[in-house]
């Protein structure tokens, strides 16, 4: 009788809750994501920021190239002797080359192209580059 007393009195262990070692699972598997969320915003940060130096060099290139479209034939821009140009605008240097061709081959040069390159300062910036071909009328 005293054992079934006994029995009754005592309470069962409670089994609630989480152990030390399931916390520190759970902490080290929620770390490792975090990390990477982290790892991937910061690559998404750096393509961006690429994604925009290059298209400012597009820009700025383009702008260039319609620039000199628009000036006279004769031109000392236009000119090989004044071989290289550059131009410095922020953190890009704008660069052009002018080559005079013969075109049609009859041993006349009848037609320049123009080589423009554009170049970041930032290392990680890649340069861009745009050949054009003005004829003489």
């Amino acid at each position: 009788m005293l054992n079934s007393q006994l029995a009754k009195t005592t309470h069962p262990v409670d089994d609630r809750g989480f152990t030390f070692v399931e916390v520190l699972i759970v902490i080290a598997i929620f770390s490792i994501g975090v990390l990477a969320v982290a790892t991937l915003q910061a690559t998404a940060i750096s393509a961006n920021a690429s994604a925009r130096m290059s298209g400012e060099a597009t820009a700025l290139a383009a702008n260039q190239v319609e620039a000199l479209m628009a000036i006279d034939y004769g031109h000392a821009d236009l000119n090989p002797a004044n071989n290289p140009r550059e131009v410095v605008q922020g953190a890009y240097t704008v660069n052009w080359i002018v080559t005079e061709s013969d075109i049609n081959g009859d041993g006349s040069n009848d037609s320049k192209t123009i080589f423009v390159t554009v170049h970041c300062a930032n290392p990680k910036a890649k340069d861009v580059k745009i050949k054009y071909i003005i004829s003489e009328v």
